[in-house]
């Protein structure tokens, strides 16, 4: 499989519009879906920042490749482990289970900002580079590196899972199983560069996310923007 900067740009050309309609049918509908409906938007926003990744590695701009690599990973280290537990807990009406995603939320938070702002103030920390047609982001980090390695695939994995697998709603257990199945493969067969290639896969399995929102998020009357719809209900242990 061969990854370049026209494909990075054409999904990004592909999600972003997506991103919209997703968002504007949970507007108008069950408000609660809003953080999930975001996923395409923000994966086109950052399929875009790889884009420009791979212009910068191949000579447009070389000396901003590392630059335009902290907005790819800004989305990898603080985004997505902070937004899928709390857009989860928003689909929740489980007090006990609302507050552990809460917690989890905040926590990967912080534990991301551990990682990204060393690298935002430290130039030299970061390394990218091209390896096997994928791009390779090769970070500093506080802790040790085999260490680091194995604790930030699995801490991450459970993060951007459990939380979409753990849901009360069907298809959000669904996508929570096609994530898991994408981390799997991309470790299995991309370990050269597991994070670029399983953004990518990601990324596009969030396309899955418009059928979730136009099933589950419909359109309800004004002033019960919160209640549950019928399949929300059916959905429910």
């Amino acid at each position: 499989m061969c990854f370049s900067a026209p494909v990075s740009f054409t999904a990004a050309t592909a999600l972003i519009p997506v991103g919209l309609v997703t968002l504007h049918q949970a507007w108008r509908g069950d408000r609660r879906f809003l953080g999930l409906a975001a996923f395409p938007l923000l994966f086109g926003v950052q399929q875009a920042f790889e884009g420009l990744v791979w212009l910068n590695l191949g000579g447009w701009h070389p000396e901003r490749a590392p630059i335009s690599a902290l907005g790819f990973l800004f989305f990898v280290y603080l985004v997505w482990p902070m937004l899928v537990p709390l857009a989860a807990r928003g689909l929740e009406s489980r007090p006990r289970h609302r507050l552990t995603l809460l917690g989890l939320g905040l926590a990967a938070g912080g534990a991301g900002a551990f990682v990204f702002l060393p690298l935002l103030l430290n130039a030299g920390w970061l390394e990218v580079s091209v390896v096997k047609r994928s791009i390779l982001y090769h970070p500093r980090l506080l802790v040790g590196e085999q260490f680091s390695e194995w604790a930030f695939r699995i801490g991450y994995a459970l993060i951007v899972t459990l939380p979409l697998l753990t849901s009360a709603l069907a298809n959000v257990r669904l996508f929570g199983g096609l994530v898991a199945l994408s981390l799997i493969l991309s470790a299995l067969y991309f370990d050269h560069a597991f994070t670029s290639v399983w953004c990518f896969f990601a990324a596009l399995l969030s396309l899955f996310i418009l059928r979730l929102v136009r099933l589950d998020a419909r359109t309800v009357p004004p002033g019960v923007r919160s209640a549950p719809t019928h399949a929300q209900e059916a959905s429910r242990p």
